[in-house]
């Protein structure tokens, strides 16, 4: 059977004619990509002759039609009159005025008379469903406690958040999407579905989580193989993986081979710090800070120590040290971070299982595959969560680098970059690391890096920044909107010591998926380090025009971008000055 035709049998599946699947599903119509491919991910699993694939567990779930949507927008008085002029909130208000029709109304009581963890609603669009568009955060998907005492409340809780999800169908992330992209209006389906974790104390979440790809597009060493993939894990709830802030990156080439590399001081500066629980008391998404609450972690996780680690401060690059619960150290002395350091020698069956689970879910589905998953380490319980095709462009010769003389290299990466060539683009922005540093507001850089872009399209440039472009955490990076950077060509992050900023792909991340969907150029400059290029003295002594924030510099040009991910090899370069 071919790829083509693999991929045809793959999009044609039906879950509502699978006995097992069919009795989930509310209404008729698709029930869009995400859910299609999850369940097709799961039947995938199910008749596999491996018994730790078959052993994969599919959360508690419903799936709402595409019908049920259709059925509901025909109900909204004047929608076109809305999509034109009302703001997103006075849409989503009249939304939340319409009844859902009853049947589904019924079928949430009969879910959720049996279910009484927190869940989570999430978009499931039939534009989702695609080999080229990701979707990655322009829908909304959302979660609720599930707590209250009657169920009635709990029912109409779930259908207001329906009736959001299907607000933002109409909403300006989604819309400029489909417009950027000459896409047609969407249709949406929902998926209902059990949060992976549980109660531990006032806190509920997973052990672990993350996303993993069947296909790993951007080495960070030559020793990893493309083909073999990668995980990104964190500990606590997975909406940190989805995020650019800290995770562990695992290669399933070889797990214990690091982006960072192997030196205690950065393993230490790439860890994480922090992670998501949902909160009893307020019933929300909350961040935990795992220096005030590592004591007690114990008691909820006897095998604390496979994720946490100490790590000591001394006059050179520091070590870690192994961690109990009656480990004594000052601030002055170290601190705890999530290394996941002994995690693939102790759990290797995970790895295992994952080792299998990718290339299957890529040889049915016809082309590379993209998860998301939550695991319980201690009784090696891996739940599959999503599951659907990963857009990566085809790759290209370029082992022949252009002819370099008369030329500067302003930018040089050696890892995470795949292949690329850009020539003559006009214009650089560049974020100046100290300046951003020292500024405060945050948030007007990232609205001042908006107004650039709008300044300059539709014509391309190059944004040179400090950290990760777009975190949601400013002291991480300029927390610059994807919508408000689209003109980009190329986007280069530079590491500096100095300042503690340090990039990272962020692999999994709605961002991520933003720039491998758009073809956007990625490349992060490691200051200092061999093989890596950032010139300050050019940044500092070529002529620039101030942006409408002093951190940001526009400069103007003749810029090229060379890529090859064979050798992992990424340069920016402009003419020599005579």
């Amino acid at each position: 059977m071919t790829q083509e035709e693999i991929r045809e049998r793959y999009f044609s599946w039906d879950p509502s004619q699978d006995p097992e699947f069919a009795h989930f599903i509310i209404g008729t119509g698709a029930i869009g990509g995400k859910g299609r491919s999850l369940l097709f991910a799961i039947r995938t699993l199910r008749d596999s002759s491996d018994e730790s694939l078959r052993a994969v567990v599919l959360p508690r779930s419903r799936y709402v039609g595409s019908d049920v949507f259709k059925e509901f927008i025909s109900r909204i008085p004047n929608l076109e009159e809305l999509r034109k002029n009302a703001s997103p909130e006075e849409l989503e208000a009249e939304f939340l005025r319409v009844p859902l029709p009853k049947f589904v109304t019924d079928a949430m009581f009969s879910y959720l008379a049996e279910m009484r963890d927190p869940i989570a609603i999430r978009s499931s669009s039939l534009l989702e469903d695609s080999l080229k568009y990701s979707f990655a955060g322009k829908y909304l998907s959302t979660f609720l406690l599930n707590n209250e005492e009657l169920i009635t409340d709990r029912v109409k809780a779930v259908e207001d958040q329906i009736k959001r999800v299907y607000a933002r169908t109409y909403f300006p992330a989604a819309t400029t999407y489909r417009r950027k992209h000459n896409l047609p209006d969407d249709l949406m389906g929902i998926i209902v579905m059990r949060i992976s974790g549980r109660w531990r104390g006032d806190h509920y979440y997973p052990t672990t989580a993350g996303v993993g790809f069947s296909y790993n597009s951007r080495r960070w060493t030559t020793r990893v193989k493309r083909e073999d993939g990668l995980i990104r894990m964190v500990f606590g709830l997975g909406t940190m993986s989805t995020k650019r802030g800290y995770a562990r990156t695992y290669s399933l080439t070889n797990p214990y081979l690091r982006p960072e590399g192997s030196s205690a001081y950065k393993v230490m500066k790439h860890s994480q710090e922090h992670f998501h629980v949902i909160d009893r008391a307020t019933g929300e998404l909350t961040t935990i800070d795992i220096k005030e609450v590592w004591r007690d972690a114990f008691r909820w996780h006897p095998d604390f120590s496979t994720y946490a680690s100490l790590y000591i401060y001394d006059e050179n690059q520091g070590y870690f040290s192994p961690l109990d619960k009656m480990s004594i150290f000052s601030p002055a002395e170290g601190k705890i971070c999530i290394p996941f350091e002994s995690f693939p020698k102790t759990h290797a069956a995970f790895f295992k299982t994952m080792s299998a689970l990718l290339p299957l879910l890529q040889e049915h589905m016809g082309t590379y595959a993209d998860i998301e998953f939550a695991y319980e380490p201690l009784e090696n319980r891996l739940e599959l969560l999503q599951a659907r095709p990963l857009w990566t462009k085809d790759f290209h010769d370029l082992s022949l680098e252009p002819d370099f003389t008369d030329c500067r290299m302003i930018l040089r990466a050696d890892r995470m970059v795949t292949d690329g060539v850009c020539e003559s683009i006009k214009y650089l922005v560049f974020v100046d690391p100290d300046t951003y540093s020292r500024c405060g507001d945050f948030q007007a850089v990232a609205r001042a890096l908006g107004e650039m872009n709008s300044s300059l399209a539709p014509e391309k440039y190059i944004l040179v920044a400090p950290g990760r472009v777009g975190s949601s955490n400013p002291e991480l990076g300029v927390p610059v909107r994807y919508d408000e950077i689209m003109s980009v060509a190329c986007i280069v992050e530079v590491g500096i010591p100095r300042t503690g900023h340090m990039p990272e792909l962020s692999y999994g991340t709605h961002f991520f998926s933003d720039l491998e969907t758009d073809e956007v150029l990625y490349m992060p400059v490691f200051h200092g380090e061999k093989g890596n290029i950032y010139d300050e003295e050019w940044f500092a002594r070529a002529s620039f025009e101030e942006g409408a924030h002093p951190a940001i510099r526009l400069y103007r040009g003749n810029f090229s971008i060379y890529m090859s991910g064979d050798r992992n090899i990424g340069v920016v370069y402009c003419p020599q000055e005579r």
